[in-house]
This record gives C-alpha cells, sequence and structure tokens, in this order.
C-alpha cells in the first residue's frame, strides 16, 4: 500500500506487517508456508570414505552443529518405511480408551520443523545408508529427492499422514523444502556396499 501523504510518498511494507504477525497466526494455522520467504539451498549429499576419513566430523564442521536443527539417524538392516516416516500406533488415553494415530518418524519430523521454520535450514543426518534397504525405507518419498535451483523439490506426493504433520491438511500436497537438506555417510569398505 503506498497512500500519498503531505506530497510524500509513504511506503507500507506488507512484509515488515507479516514478519511482526507470523507468531500470532502460526497460532492459529493462518501462515500460508508455502508462499513465504525462505532460506533456499537445499541439497542432498552422500559423503563416503573408508571409517576414520571424517565424515561425520564433516558434517558437524562444515554444515551443521546445532542439534535442534537436524534430525540424525543411522539405517541398519531392520530399519524400515515406517520407522523412517512414521506409523499408526495405538493410543490410550485417560479414560481408558484406545485410538490409532500416526506417529511421525525423524523424516516426517524434521519436514515439519523446515516447513515452518523457513528462515533456517535444517538437516536430515542419514549415517551408514548403504547398510539398509534404501529404496524401501524411502518408499514414496524417493520422488522428492529431485530438486530445483533453490532446493525445494521438483516433484510432490501425495501422503495424507505426513502431509497432516506437516501442515496440518491431509490433502495437501508433499514437498522437501529448499531449506532442508539431507546428508548421509557411506563406508565404502563396507561389505553391505551395494
Amino acid at each position: 500500500v503506498s497512500p500519498k501523504k503531505n506530497g510524500y510518498l509513504r511506503e507500507f511494507r506488507i512484509g515488515y506487517m507479516i514478519s511482526f504477525l507470523e507468531p500470532v497466526l502460526a497460532k492459529y494455522d493462518l501462515v500460508d508456508y508455502d508462499n513465504v520467504p525462505r532460506v533456499s539451498g537445499g541439497e542432498n549429499i552422500i559423503l563416503y570414505g573408508v571409517p576414520g576419513a571424517g565424515k561425520s566430523w564433516t558434517i558437524k564442521n562444515e554444515y551443521c552443529n546445532d542439534e535442534d536443527r537436524m534430525e540424525r539417524l543411522v539405517f541398519h538392516p531392520d530399519y524400515t518405511y515406517s520407522d523412517f516416516v512414521g506409523q499408526i500406533l495405538p493410543r490410550l488415553d485417560d479414560e481408558g480408551s484406545v485410538s490409532y494415530e500416526f506417529t511421525p518418524g525423524p523424516f516426517t519430523k524434521l519436514l515439519k520443523r523446515a516447513y515452518t521454520n523457513p528462515d533456517k535450514m535444517y538437516y536430515l543426518i542419514i549415517e551408514e545408508i548403504n547398510r539398509g534397504n534404501a529404496p524401501a525405507i524411502f518408499g514414496d518419498i524417493f520422488q522428492l529427492l529431485d530438486r530445483n535451483k533453490d532446493g525445494k523439490s521438483e516433484y510432490e506426493i501425495t501422503n495424507s499422514d505426513i502431509a497432516k504433520v506437516m501442515c496440518n491438511d491431509e490433502n495437501h500436497k508433499v514437498y522437501l523444502p529448499s531449506n532442508m537438506s539431507i546428508l548421509c555417510t557411506m563406508n565404502t569398505s563396507d561389505q553391505n556396499v551395494f
């Protein structure tokens, strides 16, 4: 809005008002996180080498050392899509009634934090990615790994459980925001490398 007053053009910057009101709007889920300014540069990286080559050190010292902006996990042969993304588990309420709710895994938890905090970069750290069955663990998430120049997923998927956690709307399309990176380590001398 640019009203003229006393011969001078006065500018009211809506961006300042949005940043001021964002905490209030977020409380009521009124922020359109799909269209707010967002940190860019999210990427998918695999650091590989022999044991002791400094893969985990590199993540800690060159990418992120803030536990609030990271989810760290280790793939292993028994790790599943349900462990990674989330699963429906029974819940017992105060009255003794059982209900079933989606319980988010590390991927979904970090995705929500990155989606609702567009001013910070977030990191999903997967240690020993070669030890698990990556195609089975990632499942439909593999579609999201293709990114555009800003780092946002080139494609979106439909997953009502993730969407409900991510933005409280089970019909919303799921994507990796540009402020979420996936960093993986892989031991090249491991017998499980394929």
